[in-house]
């Protein structure tokens, strides 16, 4: 099946998917404030973004859970419904599957913009670089803590990477330039795209309505969840285990490391080791 072919079955598939969820009593049952919740309001949402992410190859019963649950959230908190209305700017109903699909390409766009920098920036960097031409990362973490023993605990701690990550956020012009309606459509992309989560409803309504930083959004993601974003962004991923790079951002925050032309540095000293700082190649 050619190109062209496969786009009409996809959106057909979409279309098939959307007319299920509103043949069900839970969706006949809405509430006024839901009113312009229409079948094309879903349509929208599907092709924007679940689409193009799942060409030629759309999970039909996967498709059909995302928009009942969907559904489900805007009945339960209408006041998500609202503000994403809010973000779109809505003058009236039949502009809202337009402003919603020109609102996935900005989240699409800004999640390209976003990790092409984290791509480069260091240590976030360190996803983006094959496995296999990173021998002993693991080991040089457990000789730090050899050396250094109060460290073995603050970093079995070092689980989350948020507030360093916010840190960088601040002063990256790119990424302190995503505002609430572009972390909710980056957000909306993930829940969409991602089958292994497990938001509760306190974390939906942040996501959808972009009051998660962009630290939070990432440190709460599986591997997959950053593999889509990354190949959204078109970048090779590594898949490290999130674990060990909350423990590297930890150290770079606590300048206990550094990164040089593609080395990674331990500062020793500043460890309160006595012996000379060291340089550890990542490329071998």
């Amino acid at each position: 099946m050619n190109v062209a072919a496969q786009q009409v079955a996809d959106r057909y598939q979409v279309r098939l998917a959307v007319r299920e969820v509103c043949a069900s009593k839970t969706f006949k049952r809405r509430t006024a404030a839901l009113n312009d919740l229409t079948p094309e309001v879903l349509e929208a949402f599907g092709t924007a973004f679940y689409l193009p992410t799942h060409q030629n190859r759309v999970a039909f019963g996967g498709l059909v859970r995302k928009l009942k649950k969907l559904v489900d959230l805007f009945k339960k908190v209408p006041k998500v419904w609202d503000r994403i209305k809010d973000f779109l700017g809505i003058k009236g109903i039949t502009d809202i599957p337009k402003k919603i699909k020109e609102w996935a390409k900005k989240g699409k766009q800004a999640i390209i913009k976003a990790f092409r920098e984290l791509a480069h920036t260091f240590p976030f960097s360190l996803y983006f670089v094959p496995q296999n031409k990173m021998p002993g990362l693991t080991d040089m973490l457990n000789r730090i803590s050899g050396n250094a023993p109060w460290m073995a605990k603050a970093l079995a701690g070092a689980k989350s990477f948020v507030k360093p990550l916010d840190d960088l956020v601040e002063k990256s012009k790119v990424l302190r330039g995503l505002r609430r309606p572009i972390v909710a459509a980056i957000f909306i992309w993930i829940w969409f795209n991602v089958a292994e989560l497990s938001w509760d409803v306190e974390g939906l309504i942040q996501g959808f309505t972009g009051g998660m930083s962009f630290g939070e959004l990432l440190s709460t993601l599986p591997e997959s969840g950053i593999g889509l974003l990354a190949a959204m962004a078109g970048l090779g991923y590594g898949a490290l285990p999130i674990t060990l790079i909350g423990r590297l951002i930890f150290l770079a925050a606590k300048k206990f490391i550094g990164w040089s032309k593609g080395n990674i540095l331990i500062f020793w000293q500043k460890m309160g080791v006595d012996q000379p700082d060291e340089v550890i190649p990542v490329f071998g």
